[in-house]
């Protein structure tokens, strides 16, 4: 198999895994989560900001907890920056995380902050009334 084909499909398992997230309604970044620390995740920002979506879904473990740990991180330092409160609800968290998971499908190769960062600005703005 090329390395081409290696990676599409390690990309394609990427994103089954942020769909699963979505589908779940786990991705909701809820109140307790933007008071927790990240060392509770597992993970430093300084360890996940430079990671694409297809380098987070390896370092995570190819798992799960590891890869929401990661996102739930990065939304962390993306609400923090930004002085907004996300929307404790399953629907914010739903369209955050379908819109996290077209995006790395669409490119890969994507710093994740960048993408995680789009879409929690986008849902909390929505509900903070366009900070």
């Amino acid at each position: 198999m090329k390395a081409e084909q290696v990676m599409t499909k390690h990309v394609s398992k990427a994103v089954a895994l942020v769909a699963c997230i979505v589908l779940a309604g786990t991705l909701a970044m809820t109140v307790a989560a933007q008071h927790s620390s990240p060392s509770q995740a597992g993970w430093t920002p300084a360890e996940v900001l430079p990671l694409t979506c297809a380098q987070a879904w390896e370092q995570s473990g190819r798992g799960y907890g590891g890869m929401l740990a990661i996102v739930k991180t990065l939304a962390r330092v993306s609400l923090a920056n930004r002085g907004l409160t996300f929307p404790n609800t399953r629907e914010a968290g739903l369209e955050a995380g379908r819109g996290i998971a077209e995006d790395c499908k669409a490119d890969p190769n994507g710093l994740l902050f960048a993408i995680v960062d789009k879409h929690v600005r986008r849902v909390a703005e929505a509900t903070n009334g366009g900070t």
